[in-house]
């Protein structure tokens, strides 16, 4: 126990005196927002970022953390500590408790004026959700979390702590964050439709599609990016599936996990992944592969979109499609291809639909399967009222006149459906519209779509 909490204060005390000062050098400016900050008060309630490992969480709270400096407030008043630190190893019922008490002792003012807490990769800890809510309800104090699992918001938690939090997606760099990074961001009111702009963001959105936004493998080179992304997968898949399912067959995790990654942008069934597996001498049956899938998608590794349906029933039969959470991580997971470039940039395009919705429900973004066979990427409405705001196909290249006519003649088809007068069509170099009996069609290149928001 004198190691734990020797452990603690060293932690607390480094974070102060050593990660705090250093932050600003290497921070690059998130666009995920957090809402208003919120004094401390008893009562509170949580803002809890998710997303997969590495993907920039802890540097998103080090942002905030300098944003409620910035406020005005002292350092002595901020309480972090990253719970994924193996000195904090074995968890013990008491260890929140216990960092808080020895934060308080060391900021003994904090909990009267009022203390920001920020936990990060939390979700390992036994019964943080009872504790934390405990926490809330009677010590002052503003609290931010993170974690790797969508489920720590979902049936996995205590009901104590169900509506005291809300929840923020963090994904990998967006196509703009991206440029942030490397310093070729454009600057607010920048014209950026010019020759010489087109062609460097034409040739950054390459480098974006191949390389990712996962940010500490931002300027590593082709094998060694190949490398650390796989480590990353092979940590999500060891930590946050096999070892929070109690899955015996580990081999077969990574092994479905790759598959589902590489299936990036393509339609998958359930029964085709448990043929593959059999053949493979794995048969864990559909009902384990099913939980893998979404196993993996609470770790935020990949995402299912399924055909825009009221129906369960129907989206079931009708399979679904996968998005890798990040490019970068796609291509690190493939085998090179020629038509690879064009599954990245499908996945970057649903990637950015996912940061921009603003719903927040599940399954606002769905597939559209149209009674004459054709099919258009994205929808964006409300299956359950049969309503669309936004129709979107996704084409790399739409200088072949038969593929123009079928991204063209399916919108149109859907813009009749759903009495929709615009749709979208996201190529690489193209920028024209079209005009239909249907309505509108943008043809817009996919740096710009990137850049609008």
């Amino acid at each position: 126990m004198q190691d734990k909490k020797a452990a603690i204060r060293f932690l607390l005390n480094d974070f102060t005196s050593k990660v705090l000062p250093g932050i600003r050098e290497d921070l690059v400016l998130r666009d995920l927002s957090l809402g208003t900050i919120h004094e401390p008060k008893m009562g509170s309630t949580a803002k809890v970022i998710v997303g997969m490992r590495r993907s920039g969480k802890t540097y998103r709270l080090y942002q905030e953390i300098l944003a409620i400096m910035a406020a005005g407030v002292t350092a002595d008043r901020i309480c972090y500590l990253n719970f994924d630190d193996d000195r904090l190893r074995p968890y013990g019922d008491a260890l929140i408790r216990n960092v808080l008490e020895m934060f308080y002792e060391l900021h003994p003012t904090a909990r009267t004026e009022g203390a920001y807490l920020f936990f990060d990769e939390i979700q390992d800890v036994p019964n943080w959700d009872v504790t934390m809510r405990r926490v809330l309800d009677t010590e002052k104090v503003s609290v931010y979390i993170t974690g790797s699992s969508s489920r720590m918001l979902a049936e996995d938690i205590a009901t104590e702590f169900r509506g005291r939090s809300v929840s923020y997606e963090l994904l990998p760099y967006s196509f703009r964050e991206y440029l942030r990074a490397h310093g070729q961001e454009p600057s607010a009111g920048e014209v950026i439709d010019t020759s010489l702009n087109a062609s460097q963001y034409k040739h950054a959105l390459r480098n974006y599609l191949r390389e990712g936004g996962f940010p500490a493998a931002i300027g590593y080179d082709d094998l060694e990016r190949s490398q650390l992304l796989q480590t990353y997968v092979q940590l999500a898949v060891a930590r946050d599936v096999v070892e929070r399912l109690k899955f015996s067959d580990a081999g077969f995790a990574r092994s479905l996990a790759r598959t589902a990654i590489t299936s990036s942008s393509r339609e998958v069934s359930i029964s085709r992944l448990d043929n593959k597996s059999r053949t493979a001498g794995h048969s864990p049956g559909r009902a384990a592969i099913t939980a893998l899938i979404e196993a993996f998608e609470d770790a935020h590794m990949v995402y299912q979109v399924f055909e825009f349906s009221y129906s369960t029933q129907k989206i079931r039969l009708g399979g679904m499609k996968l998005y890798a959470a990040d490019p970068g991580l796609y291509w690190a997971s493939s085998i090179a291809t020629d038509d690879g470039l064009a599954f990245a940039f499908e996945t970057a395009v649903y990637l950015e639909l996912r940061r921009r919705r603003k719903s927040g429900r599940l399954g606002d973004i769905s597939m559209l399967k149209l009674d004459s066979g054709k099919e258009v990427d994205f929808v964006e409405g409300d299956a359950a009222l049969d309503q669309a705001t936004a129709l979107l196909q996704v084409c790399l290249d739409i200088s072949d006149e038969k593929t123009r006519m079928r991204e063209v003649s399916a919108l149109e088809q859907a813009m009749l459906r759903f009495s929709r007068k615009e749709g979208y069509i996201i190529t690489f170099d193209d920028e024209f519209d079209l005009k239909t009996e249907s309505g509108v069609i943008h043809v817009l290149p996919a740096w710009k779509w990137l850049l609008e928001a």
